[in-house]
Protein backbone atom coordinates (compact mmCIF):
# COMPACT_ATOMS: atom_id res chain seq x y z
CA UNK A 1 0.00 0.00 0.00
CA UNK A 2 1.18 3.70 -0.92
CA UNK A 3 2.25 5.45 2.16
CA UNK A 4 3.09 8.37 0.53
CA UNK A 5 -1.00 9.88 0.67
CA UNK A 6 -0.20 9.38 4.95
CA UNK A 7 3.24 11.39 4.54
CA UNK A 8 1.57 14.15 2.48
CA UNK A 9 -0.90 14.49 5.28
CA UNK A 10 1.33 14.56 8.24
CA UNK A 11 3.31 17.03 6.58
CA UNK A 12 0.61 19.59 5.81
CA UNK A 13 -0.88 18.92 8.92
CA UNK A 14 2.80 19.63 10.90
CA UNK A 15 3.01 23.08 8.66
CA UNK A 16 0.05 24.20 9.63
CA UNK A 17 1.18 25.50 12.51
CA UNK A 18 4.57 26.44 11.32
CA UNK A 19 4.17 30.14 9.66
CA UNK A 20 5.20 30.67 6.20
CA UNK A 21 5.64 26.72 5.93
CA UNK A 22 4.46 25.05 3.04
CA UNK A 23 4.83 21.63 1.54
CA UNK A 24 6.81 21.56 -1.95
CA UNK A 25 6.18 17.74 -2.85
CA UNK A 26 6.40 14.04 -1.14
CA UNK A 27 7.21 10.82 -2.90
CA UNK A 28 8.36 7.78 -2.40
CA UNK A 29 11.20 6.32 -4.49
CA UNK A 30 12.07 2.60 -4.94
CA UNK A 31 14.22 1.27 -2.59
CA UNK A 32 12.00 2.29 0.40
CA UNK A 33 12.90 5.88 0.43
CA UNK A 34 10.40 8.86 1.40
CA UNK A 35 11.50 12.41 0.43
CA UNK A 36 9.70 15.19 1.44
CA UNK A 37 10.88 19.06 0.24
CA UNK A 38 9.00 21.92 2.64
CA UNK A 39 9.90 25.68 1.67
CA UNK A 40 9.25 28.66 3.71
CA UNK A 41 7.85 32.00 2.06
CA UNK A 42 9.85 33.66 4.68
CA UNK A 43 13.04 32.69 5.24
CA UNK A 44 15.42 29.74 5.15
CA UNK A 45 14.87 26.84 6.73
CA UNK A 46 16.79 26.07 10.01
CA UNK A 47 18.56 22.19 10.52
CA UNK A 48 16.93 22.34 13.80
CA UNK A 49 13.02 22.70 12.33
CA UNK A 50 14.17 20.04 9.93
CA UNK A 51 14.25 17.72 12.57
CA UNK A 52 11.60 18.88 14.47
CA UNK A 53 9.60 18.24 11.29
CA UNK A 54 10.78 14.98 10.38
CA UNK A 55 9.75 13.73 14.35
CA UNK A 56 6.40 15.26 14.02
CA UNK A 57 5.64 13.32 11.04
CA UNK A 58 7.17 10.17 12.22
CA UNK A 59 4.76 10.12 14.88
CA UNK A 60 2.10 11.46 13.27
CA UNK A 61 2.20 8.87 10.64
CA UNK A 62 3.47 5.92 13.48
CA UNK A 63 6.80 4.00 13.09
CA UNK A 64 4.92 0.64 12.87
CA UNK A 65 3.71 2.01 9.86
CA UNK A 66 6.53 3.69 8.10
CA UNK A 67 8.18 0.20 8.62
CA UNK A 68 11.24 -0.21 6.63
CA UNK A 69 11.02 3.15 4.74
CA UNK A 70 13.51 5.49 5.08
CA UNK A 71 12.21 9.26 5.53
CA UNK A 72 14.11 12.38 4.27
CA UNK A 73 12.89 15.70 5.24
CA UNK A 74 15.00 18.33 3.07
CA UNK A 75 14.52 22.72 2.13
CA UNK A 76 14.44 23.73 -0.77
CA UNK A 77 17.79 25.47 -0.68
CA UNK A 78 18.60 28.50 -3.43
CA UNK A 79 19.98 26.05 -5.85
CA UNK A 80 16.90 23.67 -6.13
CA UNK A 81 14.49 24.06 -8.84
CA UNK A 82 11.60 25.65 -8.60
CA UNK A 83 8.45 23.67 -8.47
CA UNK A 84 5.56 25.67 -7.18
CA UNK A 85 3.92 29.02 -8.25
CA UNK A 86 4.02 29.86 -4.59
CA UNK A 87 8.14 29.80 -4.95
CA UNK A 88 8.69 31.62 -7.46
CA UNK A 89 7.02 34.82 -5.33
CA UNK A 90 9.73 34.37 -3.68
CA UNK A 91 11.95 35.19 -6.08
CA UNK A 92 10.41 38.48 -7.27
CA UNK A 93 12.85 41.12 -8.39
CA UNK A 94 16.04 38.35 -9.02
CA UNK A 95 17.47 36.64 -11.88
CA UNK A 96 16.26 33.79 -12.42
CA UNK A 97 17.24 30.88 -15.23
CA UNK A 98 14.68 29.23 -17.10
CA UNK A 99 14.97 26.77 -19.08
CA UNK A 100 11.79 26.00 -21.14
CA UNK A 101 10.45 22.87 -22.52
CA UNK A 102 11.35 23.77 -26.25
CA UNK A 103 14.90 24.00 -25.42
CA UNK A 104 15.06 27.87 -25.04
CA UNK A 105 17.03 29.44 -21.95
CA UNK A 106 16.57 32.23 -21.07
CA UNK A 107 17.69 34.32 -17.73
CA UNK A 108 16.30 37.54 -16.17
CA UNK A 109 14.95 39.50 -14.07
CA UNK A 110 11.43 37.99 -12.67
CA UNK A 111 9.03 40.66 -12.93
CA UNK A 112 6.31 39.06 -11.98
CA UNK A 113 3.74 35.55 -11.45
CA UNK A 114 0.38 34.12 -11.17
CA UNK A 115 -1.30 31.24 -11.07
CA UNK A 116 -0.45 30.76 -14.63
CA UNK A 117 3.14 32.13 -15.14
CA UNK A 118 5.57 34.30 -15.14
CA UNK A 119 6.98 37.30 -16.75
CA UNK A 120 10.76 37.41 -16.81
CA UNK A 121 12.88 40.63 -18.28
CA UNK A 122 15.56 39.91 -20.43
CA UNK A 123 18.33 42.05 -22.33
CA UNK A 124 18.12 41.72 -26.25
CA UNK A 125 20.48 43.21 -28.71
CA UNK A 126 18.30 45.34 -31.07
CA UNK A 127 19.54 46.84 -34.22
CA UNK A 128 17.93 50.53 -34.08
CA UNK A 129 17.63 52.70 -36.98
CA UNK A 130 20.18 55.15 -37.63
CA UNK A 131 22.76 53.36 -35.25
CA UNK A 132 25.59 51.40 -36.86
CA UNK A 133 25.76 49.07 -33.42
CA UNK A 134 23.03 47.10 -31.60
CA UNK A 135 21.52 48.51 -28.71
CA UNK A 136 20.17 46.61 -25.65
CA UNK A 137 17.06 46.52 -24.81
CA UNK A 138 14.89 45.12 -21.93
CA UNK A 139 11.75 42.84 -23.38
CA UNK A 140 9.38 40.91 -21.10
CA UNK A 141 8.52 37.20 -21.65
CA UNK A 142 5.46 35.84 -20.61
CA UNK A 143 6.10 32.10 -19.97
CA UNK A 144 3.71 29.99 -19.35
CA UNK A 145 3.94 26.74 -15.94
CA UNK A 146 3.62 24.34 -18.63
CA UNK A 147 5.98 25.41 -20.89
CA UNK A 148 8.68 25.56 -18.36
CA UNK A 149 11.00 22.56 -17.50
CA UNK A 150 13.73 23.86 -14.87
CA UNK A 151 13.66 27.44 -13.51
CA UNK A 152 16.38 28.08 -10.66
CA UNK A 153 17.55 31.22 -9.04
CA UNK A 154 20.79 32.74 -10.59
CA UNK A 155 23.82 32.77 -8.35
CA UNK A 156 26.11 34.46 -10.41
CA UNK A 157 24.58 37.84 -10.62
Amino acid sequence: MDITPDIKKATEEALDSKEGFFLVSAETKSGGEILVEVDNDLRPISLEEIITLTREIKDAVGEERLGDYDLTVSSAGLTAPLRLPRQYRKFLGKELSVLQKNGIKETGLLKSTDDEGITLEVKRKVKVEGKKRKVEEAVRLLIPYTEIKTAVYDLKV
